[in-house]
């Protein structure tokens, strides 16, 4: 795992309130258990691993606080519980642990164990260095270990603000450079084939990126959420809506888990821990480029003129080519 890149910075560095943005990464790896996992994890960061129950850990530091954890709701007593309400009450806690616990020693083998930092300045990322590095020396093992093995990163990227300029262009930019971001993510078959990481489709590219599209922020979060009625997108935008109104989205999509933040959830790319000369940064940078494209009227107008007209043909390559050009 490459140690020495620089961290790219993003055209709008602060937050709303004039602090660097933050981002939370989350990693998804196998070949290690939570326990092992979060010893590896608390050495590295100077701090105790702290037992939450069989398969979940946090490490408290002065960064904030990690959790490693089998990345499933079954192997968790607090989920378990709320199947179990019907139980006396003097032995509900009882029954909750001992079936995560069952569950967990037998999904082990099928879910990835999961790390979840907390947010973070972005200027900072390269405290997280460290600490994949020393699971991939201890065996994690990443996307390309197996066919099966449908691990990823997300980046949870905190807005610069809330409103719906930067939430719309983010999101055109995003749509144009959707082809480029899978290819470069070298994303794995068995994660495309999973709902996970939806693509967006050809009708919602097309309404957002009308240059006649100019909708206020209710507008776009309803013609968002009917045209992706479902969090498991590449990008997915409901925490943000979570935040800025709950009951909107819990109307127009009941029953969908969603956490409120003020964050891009990222889902698309690969965990790649165990490749030598891969790190977190290299999907940052990806990021940087959308955000780059977001801020710059011009070329975004430009692009999404070309895609309008040409669709993912030739010229409007040509038109992308340029455009990168431009950014090196």
């Amino acid at each position: 795992m490459g140690l020495n890149r620089a961290i790219a910075d993003l055209p709008q560095r602060l937050n709303k309130d004039g602090q660097i943005r933050k981002v939370g990464v989350e990693l998804e790896f196998g070949g290690l258990s939570p326990a092992h996992a979060a010893k590896i994890v608390g050495h590295v960061l100077g701090a105790e691993a702290e037992q939450v129950d069989a398969f979940r850990q946090t490490i408290p530091t002065k960064h904030g606080r990690f959790t490693v954890e089998l990345d499933t709701r079954w192997a968790h007593p607090e989920f378990v519980a709320a199947y179990a309400s019907d139980l006396p009450e003097e032995i509900r806690e009882d029954v909750a642990k001992g079936v995560s616990q069952a569950a967990g020693t037998v999904l082990a083998s099928v879910f990835p164990v999961e790390l979840v930092c907390p947010p973070i300045p972005y200027d900072q990322l390269t405290i997280l260095r460290p600490s994949g590095a020393a699971l991939a020396d201890a065996g994690a093992l990443g996307t390309a270990h197996s066919a099966f093995s449908g691990f990823g990163m997300h980046l949870n990227v905190e807005v610069a603000d809330l409103q719906v300029e930067h939430l719309l262009d983010t999101m055109r930019a995003y749509l144009l450079l959707d082809f480029w971001l899978r290819r470069e993510s070298r994303i794995a078959l068995v994660r495309q084939l999973q709902h996970y990481i939806q693509p967006f489709s050809e009708s919602y590219k097309r309404h957002v990126l009308a240059p006649e599209y100019a909708p206020d922020l209710a507008t776009f979060m309803d013609d968002h959420m009917r045209l992706n009625p479902t969090r498991n997108m590449e990008l997915d935008l409901l925490p943000i809506f979570a935040v800025i109104d709950r009951a909107r989205v819990e109307s127009a999509l009941p029953g969908i888990k969603n956490s409120p933040r003020p964050t891009f959830h990222w889902r698309l790319p690969n965990c790649r821990i165990d490749e030598p000369e891969w790190e977190p940064g290299q999907d940052w940078d990806r990021w940087v480029t959308v955000e780059t494209l977001a801020t710059d009227k011009v070329q975004l107008d430009h692009l999404a003129r070309a895609y309008l007209r040409d669709g993912p043909a030739t010229e409007f390559q040509a038109q992308m080519r340029r455009f990168f050009d431009i950014l090196s």
